[in-house]
């Protein structure tokens, strides 16, 4: 049997066992009650990495590893390593059983073949995840604190800010936020451009480029920049009217902030206004926002700074869709590597409908020369190969990637043979052990045993990826099989769709699909 050892530590504490320590436990554990049945013993480790989301690199190769059929049972020194949040335990324990991978807690001890077994295992994942949480909630309840007397507990500072560390009232280090002159003086500018020019992020990102305006970084300012500057609260004065403004939208107001101290003598501070995820920023909703006056001066005024989010208001537009969806909209891609955006150009006789590259319309053609491409040129190229596909089968092979393409084949009874020839060997040297002990010999013949049950988890690793790579080859012509149906049904019922439906099964069935001016790579 093939076991896998899952061990973490995270970050914040040094309070659990090395992921050594664990790996060390569980393996002791496997050898003493799974006597005779550990064939290869795979470890997977994640230091550093905290147990509350999936985001870890081991672990996504673990469950890519279950997934592929390689791994019999999966044993943790204990149940939070593998996660703390109910949902992500779940979900892998989902994978687990769905594969049929027993799973084993060394310091719990549960046996998840039974149904109190297996209760008992989610209800320790509760127990895991509350800690968290109460962990969580106090830190959060301190920074929240922080925020409400004014002080800056985001890290990095905002745009044109800088970090400084004073001693509050009671005598405490606490850090407040600095303009630096120069780039306030800049991101004032750009204030006074969009509201001057009064045109779309998109247009000042495009006039940005073209008149070689850059960020202090020396690189060319992109929509989400401009965005992330032209919403900053941080800069702006915090007067009545704009205690106002975020009153209507929802937030949370500081009650010890009423709006009558809302004098624009500091700036904005808010509390909540991001989460990270996935090590990305994220925008909460507005209500999620505590809003309280900062210690740190402002350098937009209150009406400019309003004038700005009333033209964004001005500047949104009709999404829901006035033209029929292309057949390829979101699966084709430039040779650059975007996604190619649809434009619809009106003519005397009608609608002109393209395919463009949005890198070259918003960089200009130095990153990208590919030219716009009249959609139904595309649409009926990918039509003809499902028609192609229609009248001889076989053909779909040329257009798909087949993962095993390129890999060796793997001769299992080879492996084999080899296994039981090498725990041959060792049983020999193990006798040989025995009839010499005090031999000078004996370092050797230990290291050669050691070299010899390397070779012995290393062949066993084969032969569970060579076996798993026969189970997903199997599984690749029942997916084949489904996509020559899909395929089918589509050209048989074509009209019967809409242009919406149209797309969704094109994009069901296509992997990749690359324009690169001359010609189309599709992938099934």
């Amino acid at each position: 049997m093939v076991f896998a050892n899952y061990t973490r530590k995270s970050v914040y504490s040094d309070k659990s066992d090395s992921t050594k320590n664990q790996a060390r436990m569980s393996r002791e554990y496997a050898d003493l009650h799974f006597p005779g049945q550990v064939d290869s013993f795979l470890i997977y480790e994640d230091e550093a990495y905290t147990g509350s989301n999936t985001n870890r690199p081991d672990l996504k190769r673990l469950i890519s590893d279950i997934k592929s059929g390689i791994i019999d049972v999966l044993i943790v020194y204990q149940i939070d390593r593998l996660s703390r949040n109910i949902r992500d335990f779940s979900n892998i324990y989902d994978v687990m059983a769905e594969h049929n991978v027993q799973f084993v807690s060394v310091k719990e001890n549960i046996d998840t073949s039974t149904p109190i077994g297996r209760a008992m295992m989610f209800i320790i994942v509760v127990f895991a995840q509350m800690e968290l949480d109460t962990t969580s909630n106090r830190i959060a309840d301190n920074m929240t604190g922080l925020a409400k007397n004014g002080w800056w507990v985001g890290g990095n500072p905002p745009i044109s800010y800088k970090r400084v560390q004073c001693i509050s009232e009671t005598g405490k280090k606490h850090v407040i936020i600095e303009p630096i002159p120069e780039e306030a003086s800049y991101i004032e500018w750009i204030y006074d451009v969009f509201l001057s020019q009064k045109q779309s992020l998109q247009k000042l990102e495009t006039q940005f480029k073209r008149n070689e305006i850059y960020t202090k970084n020396g690189k060319f300012f992109s929509v989400s920049q401009l965005r992330q500057i032209l919403t900053m609260p941080y800069c702006v004065e915090a007067t009545p009217e704009i205690y106002d403004f975020y009153k209507n939208k929802g937030c949370m107001m500081d009650i010890n902030s009423p709006r009558e101290k809302w004098d624009g003598k500091y700036g904005v501070m808010i509390y909540g206004r991001t989460t990270e995820k996935n090590k990305k920023h994220q925008l909460n909703p507005p209500e999620k926002w505590l809003v309280c006056i900062g210690r740190h001066k402002p350098y937009i005024k209150a009406e400019k700074w309003l004038r700005v989010q009333e033209q964004f208001t001005h500047n949104v537009f009709d999404k829901s869709m006035k033209y029929d969806v292309p057949l390829l909209k979101g699966v084709l891609r430039c040779s650059c590597g975007r996604l190619m955006s649809v434009s619809r150009k009106k003519k005397n006789k009608g609608i002109s409908s393209w395919y463009y590259c949005p890198r070259r319309v918003r960089q200009g053609i130095e990153y990208c020369d590919r030219s716009q491409i009249k959609i139904d040129l595309l649409d009926e190229k990918v039509i003809d190969i499902f028609r192609d596909i229609e009248h001889d089968p076989s053909l779909i092979n040329k257009y798909l990637n087949r993962q095993a393409n390129g890999v060796k084949h793997i001769d299992i009874k080879s492996l084999n043979r080899q296994y039981l020839n090498i725990e041959t060997k060792i049983k020999q040297l193990a006798e040989n052990l025995a009839t010499v002990p005090d031999s000078p010999a004996v370092k050797y013949i230990v290291a050669e045993m050691e070299r010899l049950d390397s070779s012995l988890a290393d062949i066993s690793h084969q032969i569970a990826t060579a076996q798993a790579a026969e189970r997903f080859s199997k599984q690749e012509e029942l997916d084949t099989n489904k996509k020559q149906e899909i395929i089918l049904n589509l050209l048989h019922n074509f009209d019967g769709f809409t242009p919406s439906e149209r797309n969704r099964i094109a994009r069901s069935v296509i992997k990749d699909c690359v324009w690169d001016g001359n010609e189309l790579f599709v992938t099934l």
